[in-house]
């Protein structure tokens, strides 16, 4: 049998393609490579994070041992979830293209009947149109402002507990620009004044369906930061890169934690 790279669509002769035979064992054989390949790159980043895992188990440092973990931690995780949504693309093309029933299908890609119920629920919601009466007003977009100063970020813990923990948010009044808003929020619930800087990024927050916009910022005039709104804020603080991942359970923003990362080392 020819080696993997060496099947390509110039071999494939008028006397070749003329043979079902022969073109079926050249799609098994180009099949049977990409799945070996596959394979191996699968084989080599689990070689690669178990390093990394032994290599900060190996730090003496307890901070550095903390972001280091913390870190692998994100990067991993955010493999592992984008691997899930494949899978549950293909476990929902197969639903649907061989029409099997949730038992059948869950035997067929090595799941749960538990799980595959999820999946297909989860789409089937997905497709289903959300009603919103057309004379609702349009939830105004939400502005966070991600400070940073020698002594870390600032973030907030909110008394609702919705998130536990935050950076300092609201909403951007009509006519309003997101660093505008930034800094009246700010000095509303912190009495600390800012300079905003750029945005970092937006999104449609996964959680809450708001549009967030995301603006760097530093202290103005000092870090000196209070519970300006204590109705919505119980408390206020600098905290490092890892005590902000803690803090918040690992959900930052991805642009924004690359912010964080950048800004704080610097």
């Amino acid at each position: 049998m020819p080696g993997c790279y060496e099947v390509n669509p110039s071999s494939f002769t008028p006397l070749n393609v003329s043979s079902p035979l022969n073109v079926q064992g050249a799609l098994r054989h180009l099949y049977a490579c990409y799945v070996g390949e596959a394979d191996r790159e699968i084989d080599a980043a689990k070689e690669t994070g178990s390093a990394a895992l032994e290599t900060v188990r190996r730090l003496a440092g307890s901070q550095e041992k903390l972001e280091a973990a913390g870190r692998l931690a994100r990067e991993l995780r955010a493999i592992s979830d984008d691997a899930s949504a494949i899978r549950d693309e293909e476990v929902l093309r197969i639903y649907e293209t061989e029409k099997l029933a949730l038992a059948p299908l869950a035997q067929r890609v090595g799941i749960s009947k538990t799980r595959a119920h999820q999946i297909v629920k989860a789409a089937e919601k997905g497709r289903q149109p959300v009603s919103r009466a057309s004379t609702n007003p349009e939830p105004q977009p939400v502005v966070a402002a991600i400070v940073t100063s020698a002594k870390g970020v600032l973030v907030a813990r909110r008394n609702d507990g919705k998130p536990p923990w935050t950076f300092i948010a609201g909403e951007i009044e009509p006519g309003e620009s997101p660093a505008d808003a930034a800094v009246r929020e700010v000095k509303e619930e912190t009495g600390l004044r800012i300079a905003a800087g750029d945005e970092i990024g937006r999104r449609l927050h996964p959680k809450t369906g708001r549009w967030m916009v995301y603006i760097a910022a530093a202290p103005a005039n000092g870090t000196d930061a209070f519970v300006g709104d204590e109705e919505e804020l119980a408390e206020v603080r600098w905290v490092s890169l890892a005590g902000a991942d803690e803090l918040m359970g690992g959900t930052i923003f991805e642009p924004v934690h690359k912010h964080l990362s950048k800004t704080l080392e610097r």
